[in-house]
């Protein structure tokens, strides 16, 4: 039986990986080898660029706008544009124009395919409604069926935390999907219960000093207890709604912690990233200084991040504020308070969109239509840089900043308010002991498989295989590769002298890491063997469930480290449901001749890891078939397959029907099927490649799908 199953598979492409499902030992994971540390390390980055979206009169881009069109003043003083280009969102070029403005140099064109728009959904939970939990999960469901494309990515997070390990950037629907599931109503605790109740805006009005609303509290109270004094009542009821203010702070204070997390986070993930806050809205009080710096200290990162973010308004159009206690308040003092209710809870939204170049979409039932505006506002910028001036005025000074289109009173410029010249967490330039030099050596591919954004100081390709095998059922393997040319060593040395370390650790949907495996490749070892790739294969034997394996590698030489990161879904078989394995692909020159006939291939082709192909090329992909159904009264199954290759959930290329070959004696629970498709004639894209499995006998299907690009 074994014997068969590896036969089939050599016919194809991944005869190393698959035949690593049948060994029981790991290899060891050795500790990486050391490198020459830096004495000093740099403590502070510079804000050097601003993203500026100019618009007209009816809310159109204006395009075609040069250097010379703008003005940029920091403080009110005029300074040099030092880096200008017109940037399109999620385009590949998008990250280069980025890194290019931190160094003020020209950007080089990088590949259309390397990355789409990266779109942050934060939810808070902590300050929303049942209601309008109900409307953030359908805005997001909607985006992800019908907005979000193969490039692209997006995060879904919470004030509360609740989505916990889903909550990270991904392309993968499966996993955003589990994560709109994860968002429910956030019930808070310590709620005031005494009579008449005092909302957080009555306290909000209180501590802000209107004696209507503190006067109406206090004859309340006098009503209830005849025995006080009215200076004991009013020291009451504002002790009541300093209370009541102190826990609305504080649970404020945890959803803006939750946003800057997030937003931090996203640092190191390349381009501009569009963030839609959706809330109900809270109050922001001056009286608390932690909530100011909260608000400055998020204005700050989302410029450093690059985050521009949108401010919705959960509960769409807002109806007049109507308070529960006007039918006792015959004087109507409270109705007369709280006409500001709305705006004043939607202010900090507010300001949350401008501080960092966006804007607040309220008052709209649809709440997708303040998404899909948001998105199409964002699809085009100008990337302008700047060299700041140093001074002594500390590192956590705001600069003012302005942008204006000369002679153009008529356009909308939309900007960033503020600047911080630099990072407010600099310390003093030092020089590391040597206990954290050795620290920092041991544990960087540990820390660089624990950091949510990506490193890509070296490109890390990583490609996951599910199949079932007969003896030991699930198996994963774990392919991850490296371009030699990136390396920092001479490949033309007679011998070369780099290694490189391969680290990775397998997470549940938990977050709880399962496995954890490495090793050490000599690039000497790699060129004996004729490629011109570095790759280290790892196979682990999983239970059913949703996985995410997270892969780093550093070159021993130079030190510098790149990560990669995906997900996949571990099918239970004993469900009996018909299923399928990962789709294995593999590329096959045009300039070699396809000696096959038939679905399976004689002539071998290499493993794809990173799944890019050239143009006239062809795929070749590998499935194996689970739990079909036997017919009667031979016990065959009846098998058909079909392949699609999509672009933007569209087919460009859909082949018949063609059945599965199966005979008597063969091992009907693991149907192999494999198949070949011209990429001839396919533009330069990104594409995804879909498998449908059709039991005719039991009239069921099963799909696979696996993204690739086009070059």
């Amino acid at each position: 039986m074994i014997a068969r199953l590896l036969k089939v598979l050599v016919c194809l492409l991944l005869f190393a990986v698959l035949a690593a499902a049948q060994q029981t030992q790991s290899k060891p994971s050795p500790s990486p080898s050391p490198d020459q540390p830096e004495d000093i390390i740099k403590v502070y980055t510079e804000l050097r660029q601003t993203d500026v979206m100019v618009f007209d009169s009816k809310g159109q881009f204006v395009d075609g706008l040069t250097r010379e069109n703008f003005e940029l003043k920091i403080d009110g003083k005029p300074a040099p544009i030092t880096f200008f280009e017109r940037v399109e969102a999620g385009t590949g070029n998008e990250e280069a124009q980025w890194l290019a403005a931190r160094d003020q140099r020209p950007a080089k064109p990088t590949a259309p395919t390397s990355y789409g728009r990266k779109v942050l959904f934060f939810v808070d939970d902590i300050h929303m409604s049942p209601a309008s939990i109900v409307q953030a999960r359908n805005l997001i469901t909607k985006y992800l069926d019908y907005e979000q494309t193969e490039y692209d990515e997006a995060q879904i997070a919470s004030a509360s935390g609740n989505i916990g390990f889903f909550q990270q950037l991904t392309d993968n629907k499966t996993v955003l999907r589990h994560a709109v599931e994860k968002l429910t109503p956030y019930h808070r605790t310590g709620k005031d219960f005494e009579i008449p109740p005092m909302s957080s805006y009555h306290a909000f009005l209180i501590d802000r000093g209107d004696t209507n609303v503190l006067e109406y509290f206090v004859d309340e109270l006098l009503k209830q207890n005849r025995l006080l004094t009215r200076p004991v009542a009013t020291d009451l009821v504002r002790a009541r709604a300093n209370n009541i203010m102190r826990q609305a702070s504080h649970w404020v204070l945890k959803t803006l912690g939750a946003l800057d997390n997030v937003i931090r986070d996203s640092t190191n993930v390349p381009g501009r990233k569009v963030l839609f806050f959706i809330s109900d809205g809270f109050l922001i009080n001056s009286n608390y200084n932690d909530m100011s710096n909260a608000i400055r200290s998020l204005a700050s990162d989302a410029a450093r991040a690059g985050v521009v973010i949108y401010s919705i308004d959960a509960r769409g159009l807002v109806p007049p504020a109507v308070d529960n206690n006007a039918s006792a308040d015959l004087s109507n003092r409270l109705v007369r308070s709280s006409q500001g209710e709305i705006f004043a809870f939607q202010d900090p939204l507010n300001s949350l969109a401008e501080d960092s170049g966006g804007r607040p979409l309220f008052n709209n039932n649809d709440l997708y239509v303040a998404v899909d505006r948001g998105l199409k506002e964002t699809s085009f910028y100008y990337l302008l840089g700047w060299t700041p001036e140093r001074t002594d005025d500390g590192p956590t000074k705001v600069r003012k900043l302005e942008v204006f289109v000369i002679g153009r009173p008529d356009l909308k410029v939309r900007v960033r308010k503020g600047a911080f010249t630099l990072d407010p967490a600099a310390a003093k330039t030092a020089k590391r002991s040597e206990s954290e030099k050795t620290q920092t050596l041991v544990a960087k591919l540990q820390h660089a498989l624990a950091a949510s954004g990506p490193s890509r100081e070296i490109p890390v390709s990583v490609a996951l295989s599910y199949v079932d095998t007969p003896e030991k059922g699930p198996s994963l393997s774990v392919v991850m590769e490296i371009p030699i040319e990136a390396l920092s060593s001479d490949v033309q040395a007679e011998k070369p002298s780099t290694s490189v370390d391969f680290a990775g650790a397998v997470f549940d949907r938990e977050g709880k890491s399962t496995t954890t495996f490495g090793q050490n490749v000599k690039l000497a070892e790699a060129l004996k063997r004729g490629g011109r790739k570095l790759t280290y294969t790892h196979t682990v034997f999983p239970r059913p469930g949703l996985y995410q394996v997270r892969v780093a590698a550093r070159d021993a030489l130079s030190g510098r480290v790149g990560t990669a990161k995906s997900w996949i879904q571990i099918p239970d078989l004993s469900a009996k449901k018909l299923t399928l394995s990962s789709l294995v692909v593999g590329e096959r020159p045009s300039s070699n001749a396809d000696v096959s006939a038939g679905p399976l291939f004689s002539n071998q082709v290499p493993l794809n890891v990173a799944r890019r192909f050239k143009s006239d090329s062809f795929l070749r992909c590998l499935v194996f078939v689970y739990n079909a159904t036997r017919t009667q009264p031979d016990r065959l199954t009846d098998i058909a397959i079909q392949v699609q290759v999509l672009r933007n959930n569209k087919p460009v290329i859909t082949t018949p029907l063609k059945p599965v070959a199966a005979q008597s004696g063969h091992d009907h629970d693991r149907l192999p099927y494999a198949t070949e498709v011209s990429l001839k004639g396919l533009a330069p894209g990104r594409y995804t490649l879909s498998i449908t499995a059709i039991d005719r006998a039991a009239k069921t299907s099963a799909s696979e799908q696996v993204r690739f690009d086009v070059q």
